[in-house]
């Protein structure tokens, strides 16, 4: 065997370049200056060091048998792609309906900021004037009957009386 370069040696024996380099300075591998200063390791410093080179299989179960052919293979596939189609369209549908309820909720925002008018002499004394009417409803509602006025009338002219002679 010739001498490997320190990169050839990695990946003969499948070993980073950095262990290698790490084996230089502990002085387990001696490595050699070529002539164009390149450093060169020995093989069989390799494989005392680090044990044969490995090589790099793929490993085939030949026991391993596929239980489904082909044509059912391809028909589940088929299956599957027409589901995932169905699924496609049905979203779409369903964002286009999110995006015509995102339209119609806008327009109905915009409707409504339009309607608001803004507040004018004329709006303010259309407010007052009702508001005005409504206070003069209440106060009607709130007036004593005839009845009660004329039965405590005594009664507070007894106690004003009562009060006014005590003092005396």
């Amino acid at each position: 065997m010739s001498v490997l370069t320190i990169l050839e040696a990695s990946k003969k024996f499948n070993i980073g370049r950095t262990t290698i380099y790490k084996a230089i300075k502990r002085g387990e591998l001696t490595p050699q200056l070529s002539e164009s200063g390149v450093q060169m390791i020995d093989p069989q410093d390799m494989i005392r060091l680090f044990g044969s080179p490995s090589k790099k299989t793929v490993s085939v179960d030949s026991n391993s048998t596929v239980s489904v052919n082909n044509d059912d293979l391809v028909r589940e596939l088929r299956l599957q792609i027409e589901e995932l189609k169905q699924d496609k369209a049905f979203l779409k549908q369903e964002i286009s309906s999110v995006r015509r309820d995102f339209d119609d909720f806008k327009l109905l925002i915009e409707h409504k900021a339009k309607t608001e008018t803004p507040e004018t002499d004329e709006t303010v004394s259309k407010q007052d004037v009702s508001s005005l009417g409504e206070q003069k409803k209440q106060a009607w509602e709130q007036v004593e009957t005839p009845s009660q006025t004329h039965q405590e009338e005594p009664k507070k002219l007894a106690v004003f009386l009562s009060r006014l002679l005590k003092l005396r």
